[in-house]
């Protein structure tokens, strides 16, 4: 199985730390696991150098690897659906301004991107079974 080194950091490579804390706080309160999960996550992993990040990003940032290591691929599937749950719950009760609710889908954006990235990063080579 071969896989994309991880020394080659591409722009979407990374996960922003005001990501990570965000999705915490908003799902504190109705999936304590999970953010307990994300809470373990933001104390056991490293900020990527700042050099490494090559100003394709502002602010601080994870490496997508230390992410998906930390959470793995089902945690972060759940959090998708948690957030997007929120988002739906917002869009009937009409009680999230205009602001918040583009704060939320691209948040959900985000970690719709981390799960793409973790599907190339960890799906086989196929031609390694040619």
């Amino acid at each position: 199985m071969s896989r994309i080194p991880i020394e080659t950091h591409m722009p979407d490579d990374f996960f922003s730390r005001q990501a990570l804390e965000l999705t915490f706080r908003l799902l504190h309160n109705n999936n304590p696991g999970l953010a307990n999960a994300i809470k373990n996550t933001l104390s056991h992993i490293h900020l990527a150098p700042y050099e490494t990040i090559q100003g394709s990003h502002t602010g601080e940032m994870y490496f997508n690897a230390e992410i998906y290591e930390s959470l793995s691929a089902h945690a972060i599937g759940k959090i998708v659906s948690a957030l997007t749950d929120i988002g739906e719950q917002a869009l009937q009760k009409h009680d999230m301004p205009p602001e918040h609710l583009n704060q939320l889908r691209t948040l959900i954006e985000d970690w719709v991107q981390l799960t793409e990235w973790i599907l190339q990063h960890t799906t086989p080579d196929k031609t390694a079974y040619h």
